[in-house]
């Protein structure tokens, strides 16, 4: 697999530039290299507990949720975006999105770093037979025909967010765009991938490096970790900018505290 190293920001912002149909690329961010990109509920072997997880939110989540009237792929969404385990994986229209949490996740680890590096329209070729890409929360249609065969996009949900509560998912991942009216998904400009059945990896699905591969980020010590996300807050990437709540305003004046 092909890999780019960086060092520092000023490297990581040129190289992005330079990036064949960089505007077309969605980006991920992860702690360590060995991350690679698969759904929570997959590395952590759940997959036989989604329904159950699920159920336990559906009960719960308007007692906080200050959104209302979502759609099955919204809530999707939203238990995706606060933690729980699912088959949706999160990617970001913006490369500095995903090197903030590349840098701010696990923050004690002192060592490499990375951003995967997506073309979504390359897996939907690959995986659908079709270079497109869908917003399942909010096309009214369901099903597509892609060259004689039939996608159906809501055979993707969960069980419980799904009339007919089936399991039968489909076999490859697709990648699939987010509705932007939940605040986090906005503010991290999210997208995301979906996981069918098969738990492969996404890597596994693109053997080109223009349409996969990783950024190779050089944080082995707190100081140079810590400096890029000095440098990241400078450019107006900062817990405030991701998250958009009283949490991440109070981590943001700490960290700039030098708490």
């Amino acid at each position: 697999m092909k890999e780019f190293k960086i060092t520092n920001i000023a490297e990581f912002v040129d190289y992005i530039d330079k990036l064949k149909n960089r505007d077309e690329l969605w980006f991920r961010g992860v702690a360590k290299t060995s991350y690679l990109p698969v759904p929570g509920i997959v590395w952590r072997n759940a997959m036989d507990k989604e329904s159950s997880i699920e159920h336990d939110f559906l009960v719960s989540y308007k007692a906080y949720a200050a959104e209302r009237n979502l759609t099955p792929w919204e809530i999707f969404s939203l238990m995706q975006h606060h933690g729980l385990p699912t088959r949706l994986l999160d990617w970001s229209e913006s490369a500095l999105v995903a090197l903030f949490f590349s840098l701010t996740s696990e923050p004690t680890y002192n060592g490499y770093r990375a951003v995967w590096v997506l073309n979504p329209y390359s897996l939907n070729k690959k995986t659908i037979n079709s270079a497109t890409l869908y917003c399942p929360a909010i096309i009214a249609a369901d099903e597509f025909e892609l060259n004689g065969d039939v996608l159906k996009l809501n055979s993707y949900l969960p069980p419980n967010l799904t009339p007919t509560s089936t399991t039968d998912y489909p076999n490859p991942p697709i990648a699939i765009n987010a509705t932007q009216n939940l605040r986090r998904i906005s503010s991290q400009k999210g997208c995301f991938t979906v996981h069918g059945k098969n738990p492969d990896s996404i890597d596994t699905y693109l053997s080109n490096p223009d349409d996969f591969h990783m950024i190779k980020v050089d944080a082995r010590s707190k100081e140079k970790r810590k400096e890029m996300v000095r440098v990241l807050a400078k450019l107006g990437i900062n817990e405030e900018f991701i998250y958009q709540d009283l949490d991440s305003l109070c981590r943001r004046i700490i960290r700039e505290h030098g708490f």
